[in-house]
């Protein structure tokens, strides 16, 4: 695999990672990440984009990786978000540079958590500019999880200071999420990684964040493409009855729903040695990948 830099539409270089050659690809797949995260190698597991890369190139498909501005070795300020559609931007300008070289070959995006809220939006604002083939979303950022809200007067208090101290670090988010996952090995990995972001949450993260989970909760229903969802119903990061609520509203036909228990909000992400759950999902993304080109 290899790494690159393209300018997003405030000049602002993003990192992307390129998967392995492919002669004549039968599809692209644009895999995106979540909040804080990244798709640098500091962990080997199904979720790691080199063993995606690994797995979707057997079945002649072409993959990159977007690290979003602020994350990975994207250049911007760590896990700031001054306005969301900033990130849908720079989904965007890498969707503009694939469909630039692979013409006419269809586009795949695989996006997980806050990914998947860019992912829905890119939809609505840009379906008309660069289509995509289907969306395959992981854990969509459809709604958060109130576990991770403070109450109704810190979330209108915190809103408000945002707007005057916006890359302010003021809430234990990260740490809440941490919390949540299983995999201490994988936990430990990460807190060693220098491209994970380990503060707290910034307030215009945190304010960007909220308000997409409330627009997609009003305006998803304009989301319009094939779509394949997965969420882990015992998520406590992200909501899923927010996601099920969601993709109920997707007006097209071709749509698939999976929702598994006893899966953490990272579906990609094993639980426990040898757990297999995280490959039958990835068999999954690709036969519904097959199963639309075979169709078209």
């Amino acid at each position: 695999m290899k790494e690159f830099k393209i300018n997003n539409l405030n000049n602002i270089p993003l990192n992307i990672i390129e998967g392995k050659h492919v002669d004549n690809p039968l599809a692209i797949l644009i895999n995106v990440h979540g909040i804080s995260s990244h798709f640098q190698d500091f962990y080997k597991s199904v979720d790691n984009l080199e063993s995606r890369d690994d797995f979707f190139v057997n079945e002649s498909f072409k993959s990159y990786g977007l690290e979003f501005h602020g994350h990975g070795k994207s250049d911007g300020l760590k896990c700031s978000i001054n306005k969301f559609d900033n990130l849908v931007d720079d989904l965007y300008c890498l969707v503009k540079y694939v469909s630039n070289i692979y013409k006419n070959i269809p586009i795949f995006i695989i996006a997980e958590s806050m990914g998947g809220a860019v992912a829905i939006k890119y939809n609505i604002k840009y379906q008309f500019y660069y289509p995509i083939s289907s969306y395959i979303l992981l854990a969509p950022m459809c709604g958060i999880d109130d576990r991770l809200k403070p109450n109704f007067l810190a979330t209108y208090f915190l809103i408000t200071m945002s707007y005057y101290f916006p890359t302010y670090p003021a809430l234990n988010t990260n740490s809440k999420m941490r919390e949540t996952c299983k995999n201490l090995e994988y936990e430990k990995a990460r807190e060693n990684c220098e491209y994970n972001y380990h503060g707290k949450m910034r307030l215009n993260t945190a304010r960007e964040c909220y308000h997409t989970s409330l627009w997609i909760n009003e305006y998803g229903k304009l989301f319009n493409a094939p779509l394949f969802l997965i969420h882990g119903i015992n998520d406590k990061i992200t909501n899923p009855q927010m996601s099920i609520q969601f993709y109920n509203k997707v007006p097209n036909k071709k749509k698939k729903i999976y929702l598994p228990n006893n899966t953490e909000h990272s579906v990609l992400l094993s639980n426990i040695k040898d757990d297999k759950h995280p490959e039958y999902i990835l068999n999954e993304i690709k036969d519904w990948i097959k199963y639309l080109l075979e169709s078209n």
